[in-house]
Parts: structure tokens; sequence; C-alpha cells
């Protein structure tokens, strides 16, 4: 038996595994895309055995030196497990690329269209607009029944539906022809075809900038977390130099539900905590530091949030129990603070800044490290960011219960 043989009777025993690599890709990468607000369609495949073995035999038969062992043919073959992103808007290319980084290690990148490559037809057109990416998936963001797909080798293929489509009729009849070479009226026609796509991603891309003009009125109504990300995005940018923000957009699905719990549908409605925001580069992300401030100082929030947050998701009974103690404790605590920071100002929205409280000299520089640390905790506790042992939480809720009673007792000789 041949080693291209020999290669192909290894894939098709070792089949179902590539399948469930790129299933289990797409599926970690659909729901990152819907929680960040971002319109695609996400599919994945494992590489046919048919047309794994045609081009293996053909690159084979091009190379320099043919294959000596199957490593050579498998480190060749880098799209057994296949993902592919068809978005609605093209012009969202860039937010994907942001959560493949996060949620991939990234081994190659190539954009396309490619000028070292020529054409193999006389094209007036640009061809193929997208972005491919040959990464695995990161060991530490799967289950230790998942963790032996990370040494899969996984293709993402971006672009947008249309250019998925024309790209797809291209490859299949001049690549892979079942009836002979094209003629060049057909070459032609598929050029021309490719203008149309091109023509279609330009009105997708005035169409997603139309719908993002609508929201920006004050009364509009949030009908999905997909309004409510393009009008976050189109807030950021228009307010922060790139440079500035540097932050990850987050779970807009769940920012999107907690504001339709609490009423807050409209773009009036949240203008007033967007510009409350301060936006700080900690390990928050920007729908984090929004729903910071939006339940901050309001136990019912709180509540309402970690409903939403956990979605019955079942905790170990002590742990949960300490967690509530510490949150019984802090929510009073954060209260006092922002009513401190902001009971000369009524109309003032948000969460307080510790920076302000030292310059009010309602916090001396020790008291301000210890309210800092407890909202460090806090932090990690409601977005799951880390979990402290139940202890050590106990000691930092004694702690909640000192501060709260030392500050209370100093804003009460002062008033």
């Amino acid at each position: 038996m041949d080693l291209i043989s020999q290669f192909m009777e290894n894939y098709r025993r070792k089949y179902t595994f590539y399948e469930n690599a790129a299933r289990l890709a797409a599926k970690a990468l659909e729901s990152a895309l819907q929680s960040a607000g971002i319109r695609a369609l996400v599919t994945s495949r494992a590489k046919d055995p048919g047309r794994l073995k045609s081009k293996a035999v053909h690159r084979n038969a091009v190379r320099e030196t043919p294959y000596k062992n199957m490593r050579e043919i498998y480190d060749d073959m880098y799209d057994l497990s296949g993902v592919r992103v068809s978005l609605y808007f093209p012009g969202d290319r860039d937010k994907v690329d942001t959560l493949i980084n996060d949620l991939f290690s990234l081994l190659e990148k190539k954009q396309f269209p490619d000028e070292s490559k020529p054409p193999t037809y006389n094209k007036r057109f640009s061809g193929y607009w997208a972005n491919h990416y040959r990464t695995h998936m990161k060991e530490e963001l799967m289950t230790p029944a998942q963790q032996k797909y990370a040494a899969a080798r996984i293709e993402i293929q971006v672009a947008s539906v249309l250019m998925h489509a024309w790209s797809e009729v291209e490859h299949d009849l001049i690549y892979k022809p079942l009836q002979g070479s094209l003629s060049e009226e057909e070459l032609s026609i598929l050029d021309e075809l490719n203008g149309l796509v091109l023509t279609g991603e330009i009105a997708l891309e005035r169409l997603q900038s139309a719908g993002n003009e609508r929201i920006k009125n004050k009364n509009t109504t949030f009908s999905s977390q997909y309004d409510l990300a393009s009008y976050l995005y189109n807030y950021l940018s228009n307010h922060f130099r790139q440079e500035d923000i540097e932050l990850r957009m987050g779970n807009i699905e769940l920012l999107f539900k907690l504001m339709s719990r609490l009423k807050i549908v409209k773009v009036k409605d949240i203008e007033p905590v967007l510009k409350s925001v301060k936006f700080e580069k900690d390990r928050r992300n920007i729908s984090q530091q929004i729903i910071d401030q939006i339940i901050t100082g309001s136990e019912k929030r709180y509540q309402i949030y970690q409903e939403l947050k956990t979605g019955g998701a079942v905790i170990e009974p002590e742990l949960l129990k300490v967690i509530g103690c510490f949150f019984d404790r802090w929510v009073p605590l954060e209260k006092l603070l922002n009513k401190a920071a902001f009971g000369s100002a009524p109309r003032s929205y948000g969460a307080f800044n510790i920076n302000t409280l030292k310059r009010l000299e309602i916090l001396d520089k020790d008291m301000a490290g210890k309210v800092g640390s407890l909202r460090k905790i806090r932090n990690m506790l409601i977005h799951d960011i880390e979990k402290p042992d139940a202890e050590e939480l106990l000691k930092q809720t004694e702690e909640i219960k000192e501060v709260y009673q030392e500050l209370s007792q100093k804003l009460g000789n002062t008033s």
C-alpha cells in the first residue's frame, strides 16, 4: 500500500475525531458571536475523504520532494477540521478577528485577495475577500472530556454570506470541474458574478450603516442584542479613540437580557449609564462595566443579574451561602459610598470612584486600599473572573462589616 493510501486509511479511522473537533469549535464560535451581537451563520465539517485524497495526490505531484511519511502529509493538510463563518455584514470581519484570537491559539492568518497569487484566468474583479485562520482550540477553555480535541488543527474561514456562496461555485467549477475545463464565456460569467457579489457587499455595508443611523435616535427601542451591539460599537467609536479603549465587548446578550428585565429598552434609557462608565482597563470587559453601573447599590438588581447569569446552574450550596453573605454586606457598603460620592450631584448616575472619594477626603489611603481590594473580589464573584475559596471569602465579608461601620461613623459625624 502506498503512503497516501495509508494516510487515507488512517484518516478514515479518525474521521469522527476531526468532525467532532470542527463541531466543537463551531459551537464555541457561534456562541461567542451571538453573545457579542454579531449576525452570522456558522457551519463545520471534516474534510471529505474523496476531496482529501485528490488534494494529497495533487500536492505530492507538485512538491520538489514527494512525501516521505504520514507526518509530512498531515502537516500539509491544514483543513482536516473546518469552520465557516458567513457574516451578514462584511464590515464585522474585524470584530470576528478579536473573538477568534480570544477563543483560539492562532497558528497563521491569511487575508484575501492575495496579491502574490495571480488569478487563473483574465479577471476584471478582485475575487475572493475573506480571512482564513489556522488555529487550535485553547485547552484551558475546554472541559476535561473535550481537551483531546485541542490537538486538532482547525481552519476557520470568515467572509460574507455572498462571498462564501460565490467562492463555492467558483472553486467547484474551476478547480474541481466535472465536465471539463470551462470556456472563456463561462469564466467571464463567473467574473461578472464576482462583480455582483462585491457590489452586494457594498450594499450590505450601506444597510448596516443605515441601521446604525436608525439606532442613534433617542426613542429607538432595542429589539435584540444585535441592535444593542450595533449601538454600543458606534457609541464607543464615536466617543473614544481606538488606542484609548482596547477592551473586549463581552456578553452583550446577557446585558440585553438585564436591560430588558429592568425596562431599560430605549437609547435614551442607556445613554445616562454609558456617560457614567469610566471604561477602565481592568479585567472586566465593556458589557461587565456597563452592568456594574446598572446594578450598583441595588439588592434587587444584583439578584436579577445573578439569576440571569447563572441560568439555573448548580453551585455548591456552602459556597453559594458564603457568596450570598458577602453580597449582603457589600451592597449596603456600595450604596453608602455611592451616596457619599454623588450626594452633592443627585443627577449623577453610577458607581462610586475611589479617586473621587479620596479627593473628597472620605477615604484615606489605607481605607481606599481596603475598599479597592473588596471591590476586586466583588468583580471576580459577580463576573466569574475567579472564585476565591469559602474561608477567604468569609474573612473578606468580615472586612466589609468593619469598613462599613467605620465609614458610617465617619460620614455620620461629618453630615
